[in-house]
């Protein structure tokens, strides 16, 4: 019998027990050992610096990816997807290699990572379900990535510690997966404390909670659900500009280019470089500025920076899209809102909001209605405050 769907806000607590009851009615009536669970995530701001060595602030949201887990007595690891009832399997005796299944390379990825690392993955049943919206830029990817990794970390007792973990799973997504990603997913979802954004240097690998406790304060995630076919090339070819301007300029990385010579630095390169350099610079002096003024709880200069980092994304990164560029402008106007951009890779999923708590519910309905009337279509709105990294329950 088909197990009911739980709905996407339901706590993490509840959805244990789905995974748990749907492994059971899957594999006989057997508990599964354990759950595996990580978050998904939304970048507050540091868009696209993450691959240039720069300083992100992403949250863990209050959407997760789990999956229950019973070990086998072989090598054989079969993978159960209760959300769209797939499954797929694969022997980790054999050579792991990347799938035709896209979901399952994720998977395949972080199995082979510890095996080329000496670590030999045994055999286990897992059913698997996810909370977090697909194709919305909140890290579905990642997520499904920490789960799996946090479970072959358990059943090897490799021992790896989370920024280990975070880079196996980026390496996995690189080659598993053919997505040139930085490092910021990967440690939102396993770093990320409760109540706090991490502040993550992409250089240095330095983690730093920054309190996020107010609670007249909350974060709005706005799913366009809409996805443009050209993001699946653009996001390579943004990061060879970024690689080609580094070049050019003779810096090791666009971090390292200094704000103050920015101008005289851009005469240097043509009208498309000049734009993705001068995003990506700007853009990393904006996380700074904006882990100051969190700290001293200004929101209201929190909110300008968002708008003016999605100004930036929308005009030099040029990663934005219509609908989103609608949401964004709508939310910006609206009473209550301290500010608001579009975050993830671009061209459609999510925009992120700061908003006044007690205003969030009339925010989400003036928003909705006004892209309903104009594009004719609802976006899916929730609120989120920032919530713990990936676990072992």
């Amino acid at each position: 019998m088909n197990t009911p769907l739980p709905a996407p806000d339901s706590p993490k607590d509840a959805l244990v027990s789905f995974v748990r009851d749907a492994f059971k009615n899957r594999f006989s009536n057997v508990d599964p050992d354990f759950v595996s669970i990580a978050p998904g995530r939304v970048n507050i701001i540091g868009e696209h610096v993450d691959y240039n060595n720069g300083i992100v602030m992403p949250a863990a949201i209050e959407r997760w990816t789990l999956a229950a887990i019973r070990t086998r007595p072989d090598s054989i690891i079969r993978i159960h997807d209760v959300q769209f009832n797939l499954e797929a399997q694969f022997d980790a005796k054999e050579e792991v290699k990347p799938d035709t299944l896209s979901w399952l390379n994720y998977i395949k990825g972080v199995v082979a990572g510890f095996i080329r690392r000496g670590h030999p993955v045994p055999g286990f049943d897992a059913v698997l379900y996810s909370s977090i919206p697909h194709g919305a830029g909140l890290s579905s990817s990642a997520a499904l990535e920490a789960v799996f990794a946090l479970v072959a970390n358990k059943l090897t007792g490799a021992g790896l510690e989370p920024l280990e973990l975070a880079l196996l799973c980026q390496q996995a997504e690189h080659v598993f997966a053919g997505v040139p990603c930085g490092l910021m997913d990967q440690m939102a979802v396993i770093r990320c404390e409760e109540g706090h954004l991490l502040e993550f240097d992409c250089r240095d690998h330095s983690v730093e909670q920054i309190p996020f406790t107010d609670p007249n304060l909350t974060i709005m995630i706005i799913d366009s659900k809409v996805k443009h076919e050209l993001a699946g090339g653009e996001y390579a070819k943004r990061r060879r500009s970024c690689d080609l301007a580094t070049c050019i300029l003779g810096f090791s990385s666009l971090r390292d280019v200094p704000i103050d010579d920015l101008p005289r630095l851009l005469s240097h390169l043509d009208n498309t470089l000049t734009k993705r350099t001068r995003h990506v610079v700007t853009e990393i002096e904006r996380t700074r500025k904006a882990a100051l003024l969190l700290k001293a709880g200004d929101f209201p200069g929190l909110g300008q920076l968002l708008n003016e980092s999605h100004a930036s994304l929308k005009d030099d990164y040029e990663v934005s899209c219509e609908e989103i560029d609608a949401i964004v402008a709508t939310a910006q106007t609206l009473p209550g809102v301290y500010g608001c951009r579009m975050t993830g890779g671009g061209f459609g999923g999510s925009a992120i909001a700061l908003v006044r708590k007690s205003e969030a519910k009339e925010i989400a309905s003036r928003i909705q209605e006004t892209i309903q009337l104009k594009y004719h279509f609802k976006p899916e709105i929730f609120t989120t405050v920032p919530t713990n990294g990936a676990c072992i329950v």
